[in-house]
């Protein structure tokens, strides 16, 4: 089991240019990979996302990739730009009505972003792709190994959930039987104190008694919850992607246990369902973490 989440990063020298990877993941519905790179390495995006399908299955999943190349940048000075912001400068003082200093004018133009334009005329050379490639893969294997070690701890609370949760249901199981057991009496009480208890023909009043007991018996929710509760502990151990069907069985826990409470008529089951759903809900928000 792996979580949806994790990080990893990973950065070295290749001759005098410095690469560094983050890798960064986290929940999706779908694999959404989102590259973030130097136009230098434009062209292995490709090759970095097929291997990156290999390993990510769910998720977002960004990836900053930053170059550093010292020894091969040119400086550009904009003369134009610099000559427009002199002469925005002059015609700024004249509607002030104050003197144009020009005395440290070139200190504040250098100050400007766009006076000065650094360029990287390095390309990229087979040993820097080599390192790119090695790098990606340490920081994708970083990332996944904090998925794994994340997983391992959701695998855990998601099991002592389901544990909780099977006691709740053989509860109800326990009550089933108490309430079904006294239904005809309560039934029988009841026509007592409206003065009925003697005009009900007893072939009507069994035949009444099932159909009353087949409206509210929680057999069969009970039978599913359990199955349920059986299919999510496998799917716990199993190697294969677990999010999206266990994301369906804790629906169907919910479902079953939202009828429960609509057709049990009896306050013991009615406070057990609140107490499962609470753990189901528990159990859905820790899912969603789940690839």
């Amino acid at each position: 089991m792996k979580s949806m989440t994790g990080y990893g990063e990973a950065r070295q020298k290749a001759g005098t240019t410095e690469i560094s990877v983050v890798v960064k993941a986290v929940n999706g519905r779908f694999l959404d990979p989102r590259f973030h790179l130097p136009k230098e390495y434009f062209q292995f995006e490709a090759m970095l996302k097929k291997h990156m399908g290999t390993i990510f299955h769910r998720g977002t999943v960004d990836v900053y990739i930053h170059r550093r190349c010292a020894a091969n940048l040119d400086v550009e000075l904009n003369i134009d730009v610099a000559k427009k912001w002199v002469a925005g400068y002059k015609i700024l003082a004249k509607s002030l009505n104050v003197p144009f200093q020009s005395a440290n004018i070139v200190e504040r133009l250098s100050a400007l972003p766009q006076i000065f334009e650094v360029r990287d005329r390095s390309s990229v050379q087979p040993a820097e792709k080599k390192v790119l490639l090695t790098l990606f893969r340490k920081a994708v294997a970083s990332c996944e190994a904090e998925r794994v070690r994340e997983g391992r701890s959701l695998k855990i609370e998601l099991s002592q959930i389901l544990k909780a949760l099977e006691k709740l249901v053989k509860k109800m199981e326990a009550l089933r039987a108490e309430v079904n057991s006294g239904i005809d009496d309560r039934i029988k009480e009841r026509l007592r104190r409206l003065g009925l208890e003697g005009s009900v023909d007893p072939a009507r009043f069994a035949q009444e008694l099932v159909i009353y007991l087949d409206k509210c018996d929680i057999a069969e929710e009970i039978a599913r919850l359990r199955e349920h509760i059986l299919m999510c502990e496998k799917y716990l151990s199993v190697k294969e992607e677990q999010g999206k069907k266990m994301d369906f069985y804790s629906q169907e826990l919910l479902r079953e246990v939202n009828t429960i409470g609509s057709k049990a008529n009896y306050a013991p089951i009615t406070e057990l369902v609140i107490q499962s759903k609470g753990l189901i809900e528990a159990f859905k928000e820790q899912v969603q973490n789940i690839e």
